[in-house]
């Protein structure tokens, strides 16, 4: 039996002894630990407390330089806004613009414009995100549920790194970055695509709309499904030094998702059927990058298992992974630091009348030069 609870967020203070001080303060740049230490992660840890186990999987990519990872302040990542335009709207007809001035994330206004043409298309651009959508692609919304906290998940329908006929998945990936380059963001941004076949059968399955009650609206469903409808979903998310990058998206969207990532295309044999662009950055390059060393598994885990040591209740929890992440967080210079986290998964164990009851919970620790723990409750 397993409990299903909403989402959590939580910051958690906690003493890290950095320097000898056991006073809280909030993260401090230039703050960092100047003894270097080697550190390995094996791929599996074990380790037992009195109220935290760990029988976990440590996941860290494979060409990620652990002992040199740093932390730095970065910015929105920009585009062009004139060659967005030819690229996606110049030979449409314009039947609607709108325009406006938004404020970005420099602090700084930004130029704002909607374009709707004849054929229901639609474009949004300002500088630093982007949508650009075509009719067919809203069929594909309403056959698609990326998030697995939602009662209609159903993303594992679909095939990861499967292939369609008309188009390589890896074809289609590089296709996708010859667009952000060709829009104006630098080429040397790294990514990790995780691209998904979506097969027209299964889309026609899995098709559902609703009316403004929440009742079901199959006046909404595509007419007729065929193989020409077969198309790709991308998700493509920004890595930086070697790591997957982690960002809280409005500070409400907290979980690992695999829908959480800075691009997405929806990719048929037509082309480019929609684009949403989010939340990319760059280091701005009068900042100077500092080392971070990340604490060993023994005192992480140990840092970790002071909180859990405090909860009273018989309940027990166990890791079962460890995920090695660079996080983005918004700082008050309407910039953001950039800095290695790990983000972990674990059952709270409750015994109810001798049936035990697992609950996925999911925590993220920030290194210990930043003299805080934040943990993210992640139920499902």
């Amino acid at each position: 039996m397993k409990k299903s609870f909403g989402f959590f967020w939580c910051m958690v203070c906690l003493a890290v002894y950095v320097s000898g001080c056991q006073k809280m303060e909030p993260p401090v740049k230039g703050e960092i630990n100047q003894e270097a230490v080697t550190v390995e992660f094996p791929e599996y840890y074990e380790k037992a407390y009195d109220k935290l186990n760990f029988k976990t999987v440590i996941v860290v990519p494979e060409k990620a330089d652990v002992n040199g990872l740093e932390r730095f302040t970065a910015k929105r990542a920009g585009y062009d806004m004139n060659s967005a335009y030819d690229a996606f709207f110049k030979d449409r007809e314009v039947k609607e613009i709108h325009e406006g001035d938004v404020l970005g994330d420099n602090g700084k206004m930004l130029k704002s414009k909607h374009y709707v043409g004849t054929n229901k298309e639609y474009f949004h651009i300002n500088g630093e995100s982007l949508t650009f959508s075509l009719p067919f692609s809203n069929y594909i919304l309403r056959c698609v549920y990326p998030e697995s906290g939602r009662s209609r998940y159903n993303l594992d329908r679909y095939e990861l790194n499967g292939e369609l006929k008309f188009m390589s998945g890896e074809d289609v990936y590089e296709e996708i970055l010859s667009v952000l380059n060709r829009i104006g963001f630098e080429s040397d941004m790294d990514f990790i695509p995780s691209i998904y076949a979506m097969d027209y059968k299964i889309l026609e399955q899995e098709e559902y709309a609703s009316d403004m009650y929440g009742n079901e609206d199959t006046s909404k469903y595509k007419e007729s499904w065929n193989d020409q409808d077969s198309c790709y979903y991308c998700f493509v998310r920004q890595k930086i030094e070697g790591l997957p990058l982690y960002y809280v998206y409005g500070n409400v969207m907290k979980n690992v998702e695999a829908c959480y990532t800075g691009v997405e295309v929806i990719y048929s044999e037509e082309g480019i059927q929609r684009l949403d662009i989010d939340k990319l950055f760059e280091m701005n390059p009068s900042e100077e990058k500092k080392p971070v060393s990340l604490l060993t598994l023994d005192e992480l885990t140990e840092k970790v298992e002071s909180q859990y040591e405090m909860i009273i209740s018989d309940d027990v929890f166990e890791v079962n992974k460890m995920a090695l992440y660079m996080m983005a967080q918004k700082n008050t210079e309407n910039s953001y630091d950039i800095f290695p986290v790990w983000i972990l998964f674990m059952d709270q164990i409750q015994m109810d009348g001798g049936e035990e009851i697992r609950t996925l919970w999911g925590t993220l620790e920030i290194p210990e030069n930043t003299a805080f723990l934040q943990i993210l409750f992640d139920y499902k």
